[in-house]
């Protein structure tokens, strides 16, 4: 499946993509925002700030899947099909970018993209959440951050994987996935994914293969008793650097 880096001007469909593959989603769509149908547009908004948010940061890689259409002029066009935004965290991130890392501009506009989505949000609230979960991610990873430690610390995270209603089962989530996969192998570090629900099946056959706990664990925990049958904690961890797979 053709695949590449995503550019600026894919934001806009990469954010209707999300908010297409997750409208159904058990935590972000019914859980996070369970006034979506009556509010769509605050629903897609959520997305369109978290993309800008992640294209803009240096940790953040965000890679698409497309198919080449004739359009009414004859001449071929991309249609996106799916898209997976990946992060590169832990030790020596910044280098994987080259001479740049951390001086990069892209770090400096994040802050700012960062500071007009909080203003956003104060003059016009997501009407499509729920309040007590609207931050539901900064709530969780406290509790589940020691996943990420040891051998584990560095390496590359499947943030969100999500391929259009129109384009799925097809291949394209399959091929996002190992986008990461292979990258982590080539540098000898972990890959790691949530699933969610009833998607490890899947996971697993793209190479996660080592699971090692639930998001829904901790105390105090959101989620605790809501996702049965999602928030696995996967990782792929073979030959990883300077460290057995654990």
């Amino acid at each position: 499946m053709p695949l590449r880096t995503a550019r600026h001007h894919d934001l806009p469909t990469i954010a209707i993509i999300y908010a297409a593959a997750f409208w159904n989603e058990r935590v972000i769509g019914e859980l996070v925002h369970p006034h979506r149908r009556t509010f769509p547009q605050d629903y897609l908004r959520y997305w369109q700030q978290h993309v800008a948010e992640w294209y803009w940061s240096y940790s953040h890689q965000i890679v698409v899947s497309y198919e080449l259409h004739k359009s009414n002029k004859g001449l071929e066009e991309e249609v996106l099909t799916g898209v997976g935004d990946w992060i590169r965290h832990g030790q020596d991130w910044e280098h994987y970018w080259g001479i740049w890392g951390w001086w990069d501009f892209r770090n400096v506009f994040h802050r700012f993209i960062m500071a007009r989505n909080a203003v956003t949000l104060l003059l016009y609230p997501n009407r499509a959440a729920d309040p007590a979960m609207a931050n539901i991610g900064s709530i969780i990873n406290p509790l589940i951050s020691h996943f990420w430690s040891g051998p584990r610390k560095t390496g590359w995270y499947l943030n969100f994987l999500g391929v259009h209603p129109d384009f799925q089962r097809q291949g394209y989530g399959t091929s996002l996935a190992e986008w990461g996969i292979e990258r982590a192998k080539q540098e000898k570090v972990a890959a790691s994914v949530i699933s969610g629900v009833g998607r490890d099946p899947f996971y697993r056959r793209c190479g996660f293969d080592v699971e090692v706990g639930k998001s829904t664990e901790g105390e105090g925990n959101p989620l605790a008793g809501k996702v049965d049958g999602a928030g696995t904690v996967l990782f792929r961890d073979q030959d990883l650097r300077g460290a057995h797979a654990m």
